[in-house]
C-alpha cells in the first residue's frame, strides 16, 4: 500500500499540468503577385539603354516594345496613372497627379528588384517607400506603394492591384494627390512600381 502511494505520489510531482502550447512558427506572407517563371513576352521592354535610346530631352530611356511599337517611360507613366484615376473617380476620390520625383523614386525601385529578381518594399539598402520619396526630392506627409512583376502592360498592372483588395484600397485612398510610377525590365519582370503620396 505505501509503495502505491508512493509511486501516485511521484506520478503527481511529475505532472506539472497541461502541456504549455508552443508558440506557432513565424509566418511570413508570400509574396505579392508571384513573379512567374520569366518568359519574354511579345510586347516586353528592351532593358538597354544607350544614347540612341534615350528621350529626346534626355530624361530617360525610351521602352520598345519588341512588336516595334515605341513607349516612352512617361507614356507608360501616364497610362498607369489614367487607368488608376478612372477607378478613382468611380470611387468619387480626386485624380492624382504624376511628380517627376516620385517617378523618379518608383523607377530606381522598379530597377533595384530587378536586379535582385526579389518583390519587396524594402530596397537593396534597407530603404522604405518613403524614405525613397525623400531621397528623390519629394516631401511626404502620407505615403503608398504598391509593386507587380510579370505583367506586360500599364493597363494589366492596374488591373492586377485592383484585384486585390489591399491594393485597391491603397489606390482608392482619396487622400493621395500625387503618384509616381517605375517600370524595369529583367528577368520574371517588367517589374513595377506605383507611388501615391501627399507632400507637405
Amino acid at each position: 500500500m505505501r509503495r502505491a502511494a508512493l509511486a501516485l505520489g511521484g506520478a503527481l510531482l511529475a505532472w506539472a499540468g497541461p502541456p504549455v502550447p508552443t508558440p506557432p512558427p513565424h509566418y511570413e506572407a508570400p509574396l505579392w503577385p508571384a513573379p512567374r517563371p520569366f518568359q519574354q513576352p511579345q510586347g516586353s521592354w528592351e532593358s538597354r539603354e544607350s544614347d540612341e535610346s534615350r528621350e529626346p530631352d534626355g530624361s530617360g530611356p525610351s521602352r520598345k516594345p519588341r512588336d516595334g511599337t515605341a513607349y516612352s517611360r512617361d507614356d507608360t507613366a501616364a497610362q498607369v496613372v489614367a487607368a488608376v484615376n478612372r477607378h478613382r473617380t468611380r470611387a468619387g476620390c480626386g485624380p492624382v497627379r504624376l511628380r517627376a520625383s516620385l517617378n523618379r523614386a518608383a523607377q530606381a525601385h522598379s530597377a533595384d528588384m530587378a536586379r535582385r529578381q526579389r518583390l519587396t518594399h524594402t530596397g537593396a539598402d534597407g530603404s522604405g517607400p518613403a524614405a525613397r520619396m525623400r531621397a528623390a526630392g519629394y516631401h511626404p506627409r502620407h505615403t503608398a506603394e504598391t509593386i507587380a512583376a510579370g505583367v506586360t502592360t500599364p493597363q494589366a498592372a492596374v488591373r492586377t492591384w485592383m484585384d486585390s483588395a489591399p491594393h485597391r484600397d491603397i489606390i482608392l485612398t482619396c487622400r493621395y494627390t500625387h503618384a509616381g510610377v517605375g517600370v524595369a525590365d529583367g528577368g520574371g519582370g517588367p517589374w513595377w512600381t506605383l507611388d501615391l503620396a501627399t507632400g507637405h
